[in-house]
C-alpha cells in the first residue's frame, strides 16, 4: 500500500493529473463567466496545461491567475477576434441554410480552421511574448507545418465534444469537469515536441 501513494509511481501520477485537469477546466469555465475575460482564462489554462506536460514546478491556481493577468490585454483581443468570426460564421450559416445549403459544408470549414489557429494561437500567447498578429501569424504556420498534430488536436476536440452532447446525460458532467482542459490537455502533449524544437532553433 506504500508503494500505492508513493507520488513517483504511475497510478498515481495519472491520478494527480485527472485532479489538476478537472481543477484546471473548474476555474475555467469560472473565469469565462463574465464572456470577456474568457480569452485570457484560455490563454491561463493553456499554460497551466504546458507546465504540467513539462512537470515544471510550481502552484496550479496561483501560476494559473498569474498567466491570467499577465496575458489578459493579448488573450482579450484575440478572443475578440474569434468571437467576431464565431458570429459571422454562425449568421453565415443560418443564411445558407435557407438560401444555399450547399455552402455549409464550406462554412463548417472555415469554422475548424478558426478554431484551429485559436487552439495554436492560445498556446502561442500562454508561452511566447509576441505581438497579436505576430503569434496569428506563427499559429497559421505551425497548423499548416505541423498538420498532422494539428489534424488529431482537431478530431479529438470535435469527436470529444460532440460525443458529449450526443450522450448528454452523461456527457453533461464530463463536459462539466473536462470538457475545456482534456483538450487543451492532449493539444499540450502533442504541442511539447513543436516547442522544444522552436526553443532550439532560437538557442545560439
Amino acid at each position: 500500500m506504500k508503494w500505492f501513494f508513493d507520488m513517483n509511481n504511475p497510478v498515481m501520477r495519472t491520478l494527480s493529473m485527472i485532479a489538476d485537469v478537472v481543477v484546471l477546466n473548474l476555474l475555467t469555465l469560472l473565469c469565462s463567466l463574465p464572456v470577456i475575460t474568457a480569452g485570457a482564462a484560455f490563454t491561463a489554462l493553456n499554460d497551466a496545461c504546458i507546465r504540467l506536460v513539462r512537470n515544471e514546478d510550481g502552484e496550479l491556481a496561483r501560476d494559473y491567475f498569474r498567466a491570467f493577468r499577465t496575458n489578459f490585454k493579448n488573450s482579450t483581443l484575440l478572443w475578440l477576434l474569434l468571437l467576431a468570426a464565431a458570429v459571422i460564421l454562425y449568421f453565415d450559416y443560418l443564411a445558407a441554410l435557407a438560401f444555399v445549403p450547399q455552402l455549409r459544408a464550406g462554412i463548417a470549414a472555415i469554422a475548424l480552421i478558426v478554431l484551429t489557429i485559436a487552439f495554436y494561437a492560445f498556446a502561442l500567447l500562454a508561452r511566447y511574448e509576441n505581438s497579436l498578429w505576430t503569434t496569428i501569424q506563427n499559429a497559421v504556420k505551425l497548423a499548416v507545418g505541423f498538420f498532422p498534430r494539428t489534424l488529431v488536436m482537431l478530431v479529438f476536440a470535435v469527436v470529444f465534444w460532440l460525443a458529449c452532447i450526443h450522450w448528454y446525460s452523461f456527457g453533461s458532467l464530463i463536459l462539466l469537469l473536462t470538457g475545456l482542459s482534456l483538450p487543451v490537455y492532449l493539444n499540450a502533449v502533442l504541442l511539447d515536441g513543436v516547442f522544444a524544437k522552436l526553443e532550439n532553433k532560437s538557442q545560439p
